[in-house]
């Protein structure tokens, strides 16, 4: 309450001068009208005594003159006391708004602190998102006892967090890697790589786009698009054109479990896939469940593949299946994680390989898994993923020393 008897202060205080002005204008319109009113009465009382009124000799008892002489003074005091008595009481008045300002500075700054703490909606109602970005620069600059640190921490969660405009919860994501094939015009076998995601979200676009490019310029501009689109990048390779199904496959979307339609739109760098969720979605705005399966090609001699996380997720399972007659080991680099990390399953007589964590997830985390082909050690899976992370700038993953892989990577044998 204290917060909002100082703003509402403030704001008259800064009214004042116009105020000021009107007060003065009538003040001396009063005054001169006085003034005058008194001088004509008494100019009319003297001109009535000479006068031989006859029946109208009444008018000599009014009066008139006393009237005109209180009128008169009136006005001349009514002058005197605007341009001297209230111009030292506006300035007493200045001066004790300034002085109660001055004594409770303190109570005022530990209300404000308290109203933008606890009372959200009295800080919904004054504060500006620019006001909001500057409070969250310096709590956290105090927080960690460097400005700049602050800054800079606060520029990255707000560019993963704050302009993501949906945020998916209850993220179930179950990949399988298919039997290797090779294809007549390809250098290399592939698997087949099947990948479906399910969550929970409130959509805020009507169309949904998955993207695959070759063109690095192409693929930063979708990148830049956020929002909407989910975008890969495939390196150009002999044998696979990135506009070819047999690269990228949207199999499925549905929404609440019924199917949606597709388009698919193709060129020499890139297909897309954009689905319409419908007009009705986006203005009910309810949480719905989302499920997309897509297939793709990973390579069978790379050995690794990268699950990234595009919006911010809270809660994640992730299952990864795959054919233990083809696939020697498989270890999981974490890249998403916070703290503690996720749950790994270790289950030495299963071909499944399950990640789980419970928190947020934001934009640029991801996992990646890598295996080794029968036959195979640890030596060359561990080659095989820094290879892998070599060759992937794509993924805007937080950098991880591998040095250490024991640190990170958790590994299932495969039976």
């Amino acid at each position: 309450m204290k917060v909002l008897k100082l703003i509402v202060l403030m704001q008259v205080h800064d009214r004042r001068p116009v105020s000021r002005r009107l007060l003065r204008l009538k003040a001396a319109l009063l005054a001169v009208s006085l003034t005058l009113a008194g001088i004509l009465l008494m100019m009319l009382a003297g001109w009535l005594d000479h006068l031989d009124l006859g029946s109208w000799s009444w008018l000599h008892s009014l009066p008139l003159g006393e009237l005109g002489g209180t009128l008169f003074g009136a006005g001349l005091l009514s002058t005197l006391f605007e341009y001297t008595f209230r111009r030292e009481q506006e300035e007493a008045t200045v001066e004790r708004f300034h002085q109660v300002i001055h004594d409770e500075a303190p109570a005022l700054r530990d209300s404000l602190i308290q109203a933008f703490r606890f009372d959200r909606e009295d800080l919904h109602r004054i504060a500006t998102p620019e006001l909001l970005d500057d409070l969250a620069r310096t709590s956290l600059g105090l927080r960690f006892g460097d400005p700049a640190f602050g800054q800079e921490v606060y520029a990255d969660i707000k560019h993963q967090a704050i302009t993501a405009e949906e945020r998916w919860y209850d993220a179930r994501v179950d990949a399988t890697l298919g039997i290797p094939r090779v294809s007549s015009d390809a250098p290399y076998s592939f698997f087949d790589l099947t990948v479906r995601w399910e969550y929970t979200v409130t959509p805020k676009h009507r169309f949904r786009k998955f993207a695959v490019v070759s063109d690095r310029r192409r693929y930063e501009e979708l990148v830049a698009q956020r929002g909407e689109t989910s975008v890969w990048y495939r390196r150009p390779t002999p044998g696979f054109d990135v506009s070819d199904p047999e690269v990228f496959t949207l199999e499925q979307f549905t929404v609440d479990g019924v199917d949606l339609s597709f388009q698919r739109q193709v060129d020499d760098v890139s297909q897309v896939y954009v689905v319409d969720l419908g007009d009705e979605v986006i203005r009910a705005g309810q949480p719905v469940v989302v499920a997309f399966r897509f297939r793709t090609t990973v390579s069978r001699e790379g050995r690794s593949f990268h699950l990234g996380i595009d919006r911010p997720t809270k809660d994640l399972d992730v299952e990864l299946s795959y054919d233990p007659q083809v696939v020697g080991q498989v270890s999981l680099m974490d890249f998403a994680s916070r703290g503690d990390g996720g749950r790994v399953s270790d289950e030495p007589d299963t071909s499944t390989l399950r990640y789980c964590y419970d928190g947020w997830l934001f934009p640029r985390a991801g996992l990646v898994f890598v295996w080794t082909l029968p036959g195979e050690g640890a030596a060359a899976q561990m080659d095989s993923l820094e290879d892998s992370d070599a060759s992937h700038p794509e993924r805007h993953a937080p950098e991880h020393h591998l040095s250490t892989p024991q640190d990170n990577a958790r590994r299932t044998g495969a039976v």
